[in-house]
């Protein structure tokens, strides 16, 4: 039976790179795939690894969203129709990683001139960047505590921190690090890519960790090296 492929929703494309979409891993682009139900096998969870939960917030560890928090799925046999623009796929092929952005900015309103700028770069370069200004529409209506926390915490692939005296002094920047820490802290791996301002120090923020210093560089030097970093993930 031919089936759309849920993960591009029929599209054939998953995410926007640096270079352009990618091909969807499930359905290898063709946005569709065949699929035969009696040959479906309960598997161990690969978004889980078979625990159940995912990751831990506040409140503990969450149910894995694929699994529901048992642990295992059920993911019929895959195999493509033999046409020129299917591919054979592994019936236990991850859904691939999507994050809405590729870099999040959180910064003190007092900077926005200089942040402002690097967002524009960022944007020419074809990067997906989250910057407020051109979020507005989105934003609007929203409950604003909870959906910052869910982009800084979840939704992109690195934060981008413009450390300033002004930031260190906001109720709102707090918020945007304090959901960009946790994310690394549970993840235990680079997230937060700090930029000084000024010699300001951030509460949770370790000295060890390394920053750049706009001081000493300037905004186009900023944006090459972004742009090195998110191709090597």
């Amino acid at each position: 039976m031919i089936v759309q492929c849920k993960f591009c929703t029929g599209s054939g494309k998953i995410y926007e790179t640096l270079s352009g979409y990618q091909p969807c891993s499930v359905c290898g682009g063709a946005g569709e795939f065949d699929i035969n139900i009696s040959q479906g096998k309960v598997i161990p969870c690969k978004f889980c690894n078979g625990s159940g939960k995912v990751y831990e917030n506040l409140a503990g560890y969450k149910p894995c969203s694929v699994c529901k928090g048992i642990g295992i799925i059920e993911r019929p046999s895959i195999q493509a129709a033999p046409t020129a623009n299917t591919v054979t796929i592994h019936p236990t092929t991850p859904r691939p990683a999507h994050h809405q952005y590729d870099i999040a900015l959180s910064f003190a309103g007092e900077n926005r001139s200089v942040v402002e700028n690097y967002a524009n770069l960022l944007t020419q370069k074809k990067v997906k960047v989250f910057y407020d200004k051109n979020e507005q529409a989105d934003l609007w209506g929203k409950d604003l505590y909870e959906k910052l926390d869910e982009i800084y915490r979840k939704q992109a692939n690195y934060c981008v921190i413009f450390i300033s005296e002004h930031y260190a002094q906001k109720l709102w920047t707090t918020h945007e690090r304090k959901s960009a820490q946790a994310r690394a802290f549970v993840e235990n791996k680079e997230y937060i890519l700090p930029v000084k301002l000024d010699d300001t120090e951030l509460p949770g923020m370790r000295e060890t960790v390394g920053y750049l210093d706009l001081r000493k560089m300037s905004i186009n030097d900023l944006v090459n090296l972004t742009l090195q970093k998110l191709r090597k993930m």
